[in-house]
């Protein structure tokens, strides 16, 4: 039987672990893995189990001290802090642009430069985004434990919809970028730069949007 359950984030932006409380139980939540559906097909992450650690309040209490007092209105005001910084980097960046006519030195002519400057920054953030999931510091913990198969997903329907058609719209950028650099379309400088944030922000999805502490979810623990 499924019940209410939340997820917290674990300090230093674990990306491998969150805290899930299900029934006034703790657990540690391995949110990312198996690799290949998290990182790659993130439409199914909610139709998979994943492993989870049982842990006492004493073992949350030492992973995050303020877990049990953290102030929900803080978070949001520092994801709303995190949106209004990017946009003023992109209106500052579109007013340099106007200001200073660069767009000729951001065109690569060449057709293999341009493919493997592509190659280069997907191995890239591929490689980042396995760094950022390694689970520093966790092994220790989960070593003496049983894992046991959690099911967790959204308990509204509408927090299922838009992770889906956040990703979708990811992979629709991410593929038009792609096609765009193989076509050498100007000034393709900008268009490496799109596909090195379509990219990393499509490869962490599975994890930060997915499963992000500020849903209300329903969980059954086997």
């Amino acid at each position: 039987m499924f019940k209410p359950a939340k997820i917290e984030r674990l300090p230093k932006m674990n990306f491998r672990y969150h805290l899930l409380k299900v029934d006034g139980e703790w657990y540690l939540m391995e949110v990312d893995r198996p690799i290949i559906i998290t990182y790659f097909l993130p439409w199914f992450v909610y139709l998979i189990p994943h492993k989870a650690y049982q842990l006492t309040e004493d073992e949350v209490e030492v992973l995050a001290p303020k877990v049990f007092e953290r102030d929900k209105h803080h978070q949001s005001l520092v994801n709303n802090k995190i949106w209004k910084t990017s946009l003023g980097i992109g209106v500052t960046s579109m007013l340099l642009a106007r200001a200073f006519p660069i767009e000729k030195y951001l065109n690569f002519t060449s057709h293999l430069l341009n493919l493997s400057l592509m190659m280069l920054i997907l191995i890239f953030v591929v490689g980042l985004r396995i760094w950022m999931g390694r689970g520093e510091g966790m092994q220790e913990i989960v070593a003496d434990k049983t894992p046991r198969k959690v099911y967790c997903f959204p308990e509204y329907i509408k927090n299922i919809l838009l992770p889906l058609i956040y990703v979708t719209f990811l992979i629709v950028m991410f593929i038009a970028v792609c096609y765009a650099i193989l076509i050498n379309f100007e000034p393709n400088f900008i268009i490496h730069f799109g596909l090195l944030i379509s990219s990393f922000l499509f490869f962490i999805s599975g994890n930060l949007i997915f499963y992000s502490p500020i849903i209300s979810f329903k969980a059954k623990v086997k």
